[in-house]
């Protein structure tokens, strides 16, 4: 079972506010995309462009996707802007997000879950390495997309990671606290210097 962090994005008609998870803060650049069919020149470049007018879409078809390219990168969120219309807001619904290599090894990131309001949701890749991010709808589907970004993985937030590690540190504390000598404690209190 894969742990998925789902974030909505606020959103109005004029105006989109994203909340990005805690691991993500460089947008990377998409060098291209490209999706398994095109229903009536609504091409992957459309969820590309940053218009929220426009989006993306397939023919009607078996495990439809779109594959974004970029730079080789630690990928953190993937965020998928939503089309809001009655007919088919739940076509994103059990979506796969995954991360690839060149060699099209995939990391699977975790599943997409729509609800009716939701105009975005994210999920978080955790540092999967990759060069591709692929969103694929099992079954016999439309896919469409109004906007999708992918954001790097942090260095601070890896390096975070890390010195948890070192101390041993996991999910059993909470309130800001770290696991480390066998019990939860303030950070500074681990016997090593964090300034």
């Amino acid at each position: 079972m894969f742990l998925i962090r789902v974030l909505l994005c606020c959103a109005t008609l004029s105006t989109l506010h994203i909340v990005q998870s805690e691991g993500s803060c460089k947008k990377l650049p998409i060098e291209s995309g490209l999706m398994s069919s095109v229903f009536k020149n609504l091409d992957a470049e459309l969820a590309l462009d940053g218009d929220m007018e426009t989006f993306c879409h397939s023919e009607l078809e078996s495990e439809p996707f779109i594959l974004l390219m970029f730079e080789n990168s630690r990928v953190g969120d993937v965020k998928i802007k939503n089309v809001q219309e009655d007919c088919c807001w739940d076509q994103l619904n059990g979506a796969e997000v995954s991360v690839l290599n060149d060699d099209m090894d995939a990391i699977l990131c975790g599943l997409v879950k729509v609800e009716k309001t939701d105009k975005c949701v994210t999920v978080n890749c955790k540092g999967a390495v990759g060069t591709y991010v692929k969103v694929e709808i099992p079954g016999e589907k439309f896919l469409h997309i109004r906007e999708i970004e992918v954001f790097k993985k942090c260095p601070a937030d890896e390096m975070k990671e890390e010195e948890k590690k070192e101390d041993g540190g996991d999910d059993r504390c909470s309130n800001g606290l770290s696991f480390c000598d066998g019990v939860c404690k303030h950070i500074h209190m681990c016997g090593k210097n964090y300034g």
